[in-house]
């Protein structure tokens, strides 16, 4: 039986808000557009047991298509607590829902606390309770990934707290 070597486990606590990207966007029409399908397809359905079936798929159909247009878009402004977190060479950006692999290509410091950490396909905002723990995240994201760019935001400010 081979045993795995121990892998150092680093967690960050970080404000974490989604930005959306152009490829996400497009993920979720497509996503949409199967859901309008489907929710279609069951409005169809109930309509043939009357005026109740036809409330009753209606109420159906606006839950099931928009429901998740409606928390994408919360998603993407409200700020979550979650973690940064470092184990090897890889990066997951963790929030109590999700565990998202991020293969990170740009940093972009917005303030001397917040970064925007792109990767392929995903874009996240990244609050620091302070600037030494967001100094010592951004050295181990270069350590694992030294082909990342970094970048100022054309609204980059040094906070003086």
């Amino acid at each position: 039986m081979l045993e795995e070597p121990w892998v150092p486990v680093e967690e960050v606590p970080v404000q974490i808000r989604l930005l959306l990207t152009a490829r996400y966007v497009i993920l979720q029409i497509y996503v949409l557009f199967w859901r309008l399908v489907v929710g279609l397809f069951f409005l169809v359905v109930l309509r043939a047991f009357g005026s109740f079936g036809l409330v009753v798929g209606m109420v159906l159909f606006l839950g099931y298509v928009g429901f998740p247009v409606w928390a994408l878009f919360v998603r993407a402004r409200r700020r979550t607590q979650g973690w940064l977190r470092f184990q090897g060479r890889s990066i997951v950006v963790r929030t109590l829902a999700d565990w998202i692999l991020v293969d990170p290509k740009v940093i972009e410091w917005k303030r001397s606390q917040v970064i925007v950490l792109r990767g392929r396909g995903t874009k996240y905002e990244l609050s620091f309770p302070t600037t030494e723990s967001l100094t010592r995240a951004v050295a181990r994201i270069r350590t694992a990934y030294p082909g990342v760019q970094e970048t100022l935001a054309g609204t980059y400010r040094q906070d003086t707290e």
